[in-house]
């Protein structure tokens, strides 16, 4: 791997904490064992005590942690601080506890200074993990460039996520076969269910009127609510028992949300294969750091992830990235290049992807399917494979 790679695939120094956090969490879950988590959420003060004298005060309050041989201290981005210890670290860390609610007021230490426990409140704890990506995701939705004239405000938007929680999304799901297709149609073996909500329907139902590709922050929060609605329902105890190998697309934000921790911690590891998490090209590369951390912690619980590009060129740009993904999903379109072009030929080469890694969706013409069969791809979804019959 070249050094611009190298440099592409390594995690920022202020996300390495939470990625150990994430670990030490996985580990006492796994393993059973109690600890003791203390946190210190710098995010929950007041702006005022965040910053200057009071924080230093507070950090250096903290600091006889970080020299605490029973006891590891963890730095999150955004500041937030949390020491996991053994059991027989309790004294060091309710004297800790103590020690920060005096110098705080007794409101913000209430809100700010948390002692939990492991494994029984594992959620929560992973939740001060979410909270602190859930500012690089802020700082991203501020990127986006809005329109003055919205047609979407504020109240439309949380009146949709309102809907959605009691809403049928059943009816808006699109359900299609990915099957492995050898030339000449013989050999369909079914491998998985892509299923995935339909945006343009759903907002026709829940937001009236109203074009949400005018306001593409708006836009993004609903399709991370649809996807917490999604995770929700997958949850349920008659969906996982009749689980099968399930492809779902998901924003990268929402792998950290409550609801997917909620289903990591009922769904069987010997489930988490069966579902595979899907990830877009444009949101691996508008948060490449937040993926990386999503990524990481995704891998080591279990789960399988597929990368999602528009195009083949899409799929390349992230090559850099792609080393923790186990299949690529490609739309195909009349803008593809011709399947027997140098260019083809050249976009194999560069994906460098086995046959049964490689999903062309879109299949819905015959053009599609050849396209695919001269790149190499075996496995597609679209209306033309709804038509085979797998044998399996």
């Amino acid at each position: 791997m070249s050094a611009a790679a190298q440099k592409g695939a390594a995690l920022p120094v202020e996300a390495l904490g939470a990625v150990a956090l994430s670990n030490a969490i996985r580990d006492a879950v796994a393993l059973g064992e109690e600890r003791l988590v203390l946190i210190l959420r710098f995010s929950a003060l007041p702006r005022a005590r965040r910053f200057g004298t009071r924080a230093e005060l507070l950090r250096e309050a903290w600091e006889p942690l970080n020299s605490t041989a029973r006891v590891r201290s963890f730095k999150l981005p955004g500041g937030d601080l949390v020491a996991i210890g053994l059991p027989n670290a309790s004294d060091a860390l309710e004297h800790e506890r103590k020690i920060l609610f005096s110098m705080l007021e007794p409101e913000e230490a209430e809100k700010a200074v948390h002692m939990l426990r492991l494994p029984q409140q594992a959620a929560a704890v992973m939740a001060a993990v979410e909270d602190s990506l859930g500012m690089v995701a802020a700082m991203r939705a501020m990127t986006l460039e809005e329109p003055e004239n919205r047609m979407v405000d504020a109240a439309a938007l949380a009146s949709a996520e309102r809907g959605l929680i009691t809403a049928d999304l059943s009816i808006f799901f699109r359900r299609q076969k990915v099957c492995w297709l050898e030339p000449g149609g013989q050999n369909t073996k079914l491998f998985w269910e892509d299923r995935r909500a339909e945006l343009s329907e759903i907002c026709e139902r829940l937001l009236p009127g109203c074009d949400i590709s005018l306001t593409p922050a708006f836009a993004q929060r609903l399709m991370q609510s649809i996807d917490r609605r999604q995770l929700s329902d997958i949850a349920r105890p008659a969906e996982l028992r009749d689980m099968r190998t399930l492809a779902l697309p998901l924003r990268v934000e929402s792998i950290f949300s409550a609801e997917f921790l909620r289903l990591d911690s009922i769904i069987p590891q010997s489930q988490r294969q069966k579902l595979i998490l899907g990830l877009d090209a444009e949101d691996v590369l508008a948060a490449p750091d937040l993926f990386l951390l999503a990524r990481h912690f995704a891998k080591a619980r279990g789960y399988r992830l597929m990368l999602e590009a528009a195009s083949p060129f899409a799929a390349t740009v992230v090559s850099s990235l792609r080393g923790g993904f186990d299949f690529l999903r490609l739309k195909w379109s009349e803008e593809f290049p011709g399947a027997d072009s140098a260019a083809t030929a050249e976009l194999s080469k560069k994906l460098a992807q086995a046959a049964e890694h490689v999903v062309l969706a879109g299949a819905d013409r015959p053009a599609a399917i050849a396209w695919g069969w001269e790149a190499g791809i075996r496995m597609f979804q679209g209306r033309l494979i709804e038509s085979q019959r797998p044998a399996s």
